[in-house]
């Protein structure tokens, strides 16, 4: 009886308040946001007549007694009188208490329907990862640092954000782009050979200092670049230095060629000349230096400031003056290749390696497991490897087509190559559960919750932690999650 009491006296009051309410609003609102000024009847057009139609607020419309129902129309009420925008200025309005009193009933409405009723929405079905996530992914997954750019194109921005799910499209040419860039990472991860030596160039931005000591390089220095690069195997790669400038100079300037911060060469340059050395890098990623040593100063040696200049990045220009400047650096190879070296792309994909014939299945097994949990973003299948030992087998037997190229490492890297093209890879799918209505919310389960934190905090793949916790379905204890989201930032 108490607990029956008690209702009818909240509805009771709640309905009294919305009577007091709609007085409220009859007084001080309705002569401008009513049915009849939105409609157009009988108002002649002006200025402040057609702003009215375009907002298409009628507040002599809505029920005070049911504002969940009208929600959408409430929260805009809510955000002019929290701003103070309503009534207007040169309007009559109520006393702030007054005002200050309906919000608050307002917002204590709105609040109270949202929490009987949580609609938090729908994410996109199928999202597909965008290029700052696929290149992330790449990172995480096989310990590769790609230049994305050179693979995938800019994609699509919808309210300033790259990543809506609703833009991100796949088309027939971007497929292609997948596939070549599959085939070129899966073959750097791996460390197979190339089909031919080939050469990349890198050139000086224009906006690089040059007459100061240029970003990574060492103190005593000035200008120069410096070129992050993966070099696919343990061999031998020719670099070619440009340079430009020199002009009137009879001092002579060097120019020294570092690797990961040690010297290597040291050499005189000239004018219009090129420097270029052949020398042994092993596998993996390398920071290539290239940087003069600073020479004392003399009477006149450049332009001591760098000038404005708007037509180059940064709003900055060359180096003017006539000192000599790095113009680009030319990486070529491999040559007298000795094998595939010990990279942290090989450690993080061949967890295992066959001693005999009969234990290559089993190994590529757990190797393409493994691979496969992480990229998918889930337990695995037997299904899911099966598919992948597919393809295995067939880069065993087959290779490229050369004799010289099947064994173990290309069964693997044919299925890597599959792996980075699957949709369980480039998008991530979530799916409303059987039996659940559109417009219900229900629970995530905490494997989508594993893919939901790392794409919101890392823009990347889920980790092992985090994965492992989720298939123990303990993520989404509050206690654990807040634990992972603070490990995570």
């Amino acid at each position: 009886m108490a607990a029956l009491a008690t209702g009818w006296l909240a509805s009771n009051v709640g309905a009294q308040q919305a009577t007091e309410y709609r007085a409220l609003l009859d007084d001080y609102c309705v002569t401008c946001h009513s049915q009849r000024i939105v409609d157009g009847q009988n108002e002649p057009a002006t200025a402040l007549t057609s702003q009215l139609r375009a907002v298409g607020l009628a507040l002599d419309a809505l029920d005070l007694s049911a504002v969940a129902a009208d929600a959408a129309h409430w929260e805009p009420v809510v955000r002019k009188l929290r701003a103070g925008l309503m009534p207007p200025a040169g309007r009559r309005r109520p006393d702030q208490a007054v005002l200050d009193e309906f919000r608050t009933w307002l917002e204590t409405e709105l609040d109270g329907a949202a929490a009987a009723s949580p609609n938090p929405g729908r994410t996109a079905t199928f999202h597909r990862l965008n290029r700052a996530e696929y290149h992330n992914a790449i990172r995480d997954l096989l310990a590769l640092e790609i230049d994305v750019v050179d693979f995938l194109p800019a994609d699509d921005a919808s309210f300033g954000f790259d990543n809506i799910g609703g833009v991100l499209r796949i088309s027939q040419s971007l497929l292609e782009r997948y596939l070549n860039a599959s085939r070129v990472i899966s073959r750097l991860a791996v460390g197979s050979p190339p089909p031919a030596p080939f050469s990349e160039e890198f050139r000086t931005a224009q906006d690089e200092q040059q007459q100061d000591r240029a970003t990574g390089m060492p103190f005593g220095t000035r200008g120069g670049m410096l070129v992050p690069y993966h070099f696919p195997l343990d061999a031998d790669y020719d670099l070619k230095i440009r340079v430009s400038g020199a002009r009137g100079l009879d001092e002579q300037n060097r120019i020294e060629v570092t690797v990961d911060g040690e010297p290597i060469d040291l050499s005189a340059v000239e004018l219009g000349s090129s420097i270029e050395l052949r020398i042994p890098i092993t596998a993996g990623p390398h920071d290539i230096g290239v940087t003069f040593y600073r020479n004392p100063p003399v009477l006149v040696e450049q332009v001591r400031e760098r000038f404005q200049n708007p037509r180059t990045a940064g709003n900055s220009g060359g180096p003017g003056g006539s000192m000599p400047t790095v113009t680009s650096l030319t990486i070529a190879g491999p040559y007298d290749i000795r094998g595939p070296g010990i990279t942290p792309s090989r450690d993080k994909v061949f967890v295992c390696q066959p001693v005999t014939g009969s234990e290559e299945l089993d190994c590529a097994r757990t190797i393409l497991a493994g691979l496969a949990r992480r990229a998918y973003r889930r337990p695995v299948t037997s299904a899911d490897v099966e598919v992948l030992i597919e393809f295995f087998e067939m880069g065993l037997v087959n290779g490229d087509g050369s004799a010289a190229s099947r064994g173990f490492d290309s069964g693997i890297e044919l299925a890597l190559r599959r792996l980075l093209v699957s949709p369980e890879f480039l998008v991530r799918i979530e799916a409303d559960p059987t039996g659940v209505a559109s417009d219900t919310p229900y629970a995530v389960t905490d494997i989508e919750l594993a893919s939901r934190l790392s794409f919101f905090l890392w823009s990347s793949i889920p980790d092992d932690e985090l994965l492992d916790l989720a298939e123990r379905g303990v993520l989404s204890q509050p206690a654990e999650l807040d634990r992972q989201v603070r490990r995570m930032i």
